[in-house]
């Protein structure tokens, strides 16, 4: 069975349709798929009509941004405010997912201004100009810009010499045209998932720019607060990271998750399908979705 619990399309900052990426998915042999684009749920009907004629078992999902304040370090660092982002995989409740999350959505909508708002100021670039080019990266739905969409954009222009270095030099936590995103905590974001029957698994999460000792101090506290599995790094991630992640996971007894974080065009290195091999002693925690029983 081949399994990916994680990507995006056109509903946030992908650059498919649902329907597309579900195509996609069957044509690299996927069986089990779980369409997660932040904050909404505004893509999984259409997705599972294209998953219903492909035989491909869809699961409901979203990717949630929580904020957290990992503790530990020393000084000035001792404790540091992240946007952590929270799976939610195999959810029953959707309406209750929807209501609490659409909050999250209206505040998207006016991140991606503001962000666009600093990078004209910046760049020297008329703001009305970069707005409209983003706006139909997202396809004119201001509510599904993302970074991405804004890197993609900065990239087209010149602004970059990848999109990459757009977030490194503008979009990144905490560079100059960062703005937070109205968010959950992380606590709530896992009491949400599982009030609506799903499963809370933390996303990525050596990609934070966090220490490694903050790594899995992330780990440790998203296990402290009942969350049910750790997504495993991407097969591209060094091998050290890997048994760092896997290391902290069988510490803190939690279950595995497997995804490729597909985007699309716009990060052609994350391709659907390209997921970790869990080892043998691990728990998938696809193995305790009530969809799949």
């Amino acid at each position: 069975m081949k399994i990916d619990l994680h990507c995006h399309s056109t509903r946030s900052d992908g650059t498919y349709a649902p329907a597309e990426v579900v195509q996609r998915a069957h044509s690299v042999g996927i069986n089990v798929l779980a369409l997660t684009d932040h904050d909404t749920l505004l893509g999984i009907d259409e997705a599972r009509a294209m998953a219903e004629s492909c035989n491909i078992q869809l699961i409901n999902g979203v990717e949630i941004s929580c904020e957290h304040t990992l503790s530990g370090g020393y000084g000035k660092n001792k404790s540091t405010n992240k946007i952590i982002h929270v799976l939610g995989l195999d959810f029953t409740d959707r309406e209750k997912m929807h209501a609490t999350l659409q909050q999250l959505q209206d505040s998207r909508a006016t991140r991606g201004q503001r962000i666009t708002e600093k990078l004209s100021t910046l760049l020297t670039i008329d703001y009305d100009e970069l707005w409209q080019a983003v706006l139909a990266k997202a396809s004119g739905n201001p509510q599904a810009v993302g970074r991405a969409h804004i890197g993609q954009v900065l990239f087209e222009r010149g602004e970059v010499k990848t999109v990459q270095k757009a977030f490194d030099k503008y979009l990144a936590d905490n560079k100059p045209a960062y703005v937070a995103i109205e968010a959950l905590t992380m606590q709530r974001g896992i009491e949400l998932i599982q009030g609506c029957g799903g499963k809370a698994v933390l996303a990525h999460p050596t990609r934070y720019q966090l220490s490694a000792t903050r790594v899995r101090k992330l780990i440790e506290e998203f296990a402290l607060l009942c969350g049910d599995a750790c997504e495993l790094p991407a097969n591209s991630e060094p091998v050290s990271t890997r048994k760092m992640v896997d290391r902290s996971i069988a510490e803190h007894k939690l279950a595995v998750s497997i995804g490729s974080d597909f985007h699309g065009s716009n990060m052609p290195w994350r391709r659907l399908g390209d997921v970790p091999k869990i080892h043998p002693e691990q728990q998938g925690i696809w193995q305790s979705f009530a969809t799949l029983s």
